[in-house]
This record gives structure tokens, sequence and C-alpha cells, in this order.
């Protein structure tokens, strides 16, 4: 079943992708393309709920699709990152059952796999932001600096653009 969720989400992911490239503009996505490969996929091959033929087979797939010169890249992925115990608090803090009720181990592996993840992409541009240091609810002039430094990076990596 795994397989055919992650060659679902992928197609999903893929479409919505190319929507937004043939309606232009900026958009701004919470989750990306690129994660489910490294991190969720992988995640189901290591333990067992993905054959290897099958993760082979998936993994070639988005290359295929995905990591080719003819697929638009975002402009700038913006990472939002904190400790892992900060996490498990804006889970409890959200309070989707589903979510508390997980087990912890499972929120860990993620946790690192995201974090090896993000330390490795190189698509575009990474702008990472430590959510502990804004508090948009209190003081949302707080982002404004980072939103200055991503409309930077952004103007620089369209000038520079070759693709």
């Amino acid at each position: 079943w795994s397989f055919h969720l992650q060659i679902y989400f992928l197609a999903e992911r893929f479409k919505e992708q190319k929507r937004m490239f043939e309606y232009g503009g900026g958009f701004v996505q919470d989750r990306s393309i690129y994660e489910d490969v490294d991190i969720f996929a992988k995640m189901h091959e290591e333990e067992g709920t993905m054959s290897k033929e099958d993760f082979k087979t998936y993994s070639d797939l988005f290359n295929a699709m995905v990591m080719t010169p003819y697929f638009p890249k975002p402009d700038v992925m913006i990472y939002l990152e904190c400790n892992y115990d900060e996490v498990i608090d804006r889970i409890i803090e959200r309070g989707r059952e589903m979510e508390i009720n997980t087990d912890p181990e499972y929120w860990k592996k993620l946790f690192k796999r995201y974090d090896d993840w993000i330390n490795s992409f190189n698509a575009c541009p990474v702008v990472r932001i430590n959510i502990n240091e804004y508090d948009i609810h209190k003081d949302p002039e707080s982002l404004n600096p980072m939103i200055d430094k991503i409309a930077r990076i952004i103007q620089t990596y369209r000038q520079v653009d070759t693709r």
C-alpha cells in the first residue's frame, strides 16, 4: 500500500507544480515534492512496508519526473526548524488526536530524517528559519527582516537563474 500511496502523492504534487508553473507568479507551499522520496518513501523501504524494488521504481520515477532540467525549481525553499521538544509541544498544542497518540519514536525518526534531508537538499537556495526566534502572534513585525532576506534571495536567484 505504501508504494501506491507514495505514487499517488508524487502524481498529485507533480500536477500541483504544473498548475503553478502554468499559472505563473509566486506561490507558497507547505509541503514540497522533494521531501517524500528521501523521507517518507525511504522510511517505508527501510521499515519493510515498501519493497526495495518498489522503492527503486518510485525513486527512478521521481528522478525522471522531477530531477530534470525541464522541471521548474522553486526560487527558494523556506525551511522552518526548531528543536525536537518544540515539535512535540506544537503537536500537542495543535490537538490532533491521531498525532498526539502517535508513538514518539516515529516523531524522532521523522525529525532526524527531515534534518538529514534539508542538510543535503540542493535543488534551490534554502532559507532556514528557527521558529523559536519569532513570535508572529505577539510580534508580527519580528518577521520583517526574514521576509526581506527571502525577497533578496529570490531576486538574486531570478537574476542568475539559467533555467
